[in-house]
């Protein structure tokens, strides 16, 4: 079966995981890098064999390739999948899938329309421990779900000029955290937040909280609770805690490895440093994923519907924080 040829657009943190990850998946060729930054694409344009570089999308699209994958900061991804799509090339895109539902809107119209295959990149969903125990409360081993809790915490949080050009918790953080909401609580009726600025006052006036709180009640009656917090001070951590009528499923991702060694005075255990240490495995099997259902002709997983809820999801815990209340779904359209 032939390889699918890539075109990655955008070469810096994330794309250079996502550009050793394409030159290493079987069936993927990285064909074409592209990034405004030269000495950025052309490093990862030597982990594969011919790719090229080049800093024009428009003309990387005229090129000989089968898919893209975007990359760049949040703002950028509607104009680019767009662009993509209309090229006819299948497109994987990182979250969020736009910053507005006014864009996210058109960009599914643009899907339908042109009919490329997309996928979302919520790389949560392949993690194993993740994947595991959606198979057994899918199989109902855990009951009537009646309580998700999800936390992520970062270990390095902004300083005040990099929280002005972020996107903020509530799309660089909050977005994979109600994925899982989503996923094991199905819709979402209603959203109550609560945020703080405790790096920096100024955060506040940005509206861009560095830790929240986020209550949730679900369509079915279950109960929720997101907690997101920009620096831990004890390095990377993630939790999913998934509650039911039969019992209760735990993901928790602090630690780099098993060990944890007892001493006289206190216990110490090896914490994880960074996201990336964390889940590069669940990362290269989206990719994978990807590749797999563009060889088999078959509609990728996590689709443009799902990048829809998780952002409207989103959108109604900002509103939630900045207008006070709870915020009811429906109403954000």
């Amino acid at each position: 079966m032939n390889k699918v040829r890539f075109a990655l657009i955008g070469a810096g943190f994330m794309g250079k995981f996502h550009g050793r990850t394409l030159a290493s998946t079987v069936g993927a060729h990285l064909s074409v890098v592209v990034d405004v930054d030269e000495t950025a694409a052309r490093e990862v344009a030597s982990w594969s064999d011919g790719c090229q570089v080049t800093s024009d999308v428009t003309h990387a699209l005229t090129l000989d390739v089968d898919a893209v994958v975007i990359v760049t900061p949040a703002h950028t991804h509607a104009a680019l999948i767009e662009q993509a799509a209309r090229a006819g090339k299948a497109v994987f895109c990182e979250k969020p899938i736009a910053t507005t539902l006014e864009d996210a809107a058109r960009i599914r119209a643009v899907l339908e329309e042109t009919g490329v295959p997309f996928q979302i990149g919520f790389q949560r969903r392949f993690d194993p421990g993740v994947a595991r125990l959606r198979t057994l409360v899918d199989e109902g081993e855990l009951g009537r779900i009646e309580v998700v809790r999800s936390v992520t915490c970062d270990p390095y949080g902004p300083d005040y000029e990099g929280m002005q050009r972020a996107a903020g918790i509530f799309h660089d953080t909050l977005s994979h955290d109600m994925d899982m909401a989503l996923a094991f609580g199905g819709p979402i009726a209603e959203v109550m937040t609560r945020g703080a600025a405790h790096l920096d006052p100024r955060f506040a006036e940005l509206g861009k909280p560095d830790t929240t709180v986020i209550s949730i009640q679900f369509e079915s009656g279950a109960l929720g609770v997101i907690e997101n917090r920009l620096q831990s001070t004890f390095g990377y951590e993630t939790v999913l805690e998934v509650s039911g009528s039969k019992g209760k499923g735990v993901v928790r991702d602090d630690q780099l490895d098993d060990l944890t060694l007892h001493r006289a005075d206190r216990s110490e255990r090896a914490f994880v440093p960074w996201f990336l240490e964390r889940y590069a495995h669940a990362y290269r099997e989206e990719i994978a994923a990807f590749v797999n259902a563009l060889q088999a002709g078959e509609r990728p997983v996590l689709g443009a519907e799902q990048g829809i809820d998780v952002l409207r999801a989103c959108l109604a815990a900002e509103r939630s924080y900045r207008q006070g209340g709870a915020v009811a779904l429906r109403d954000v359209t």
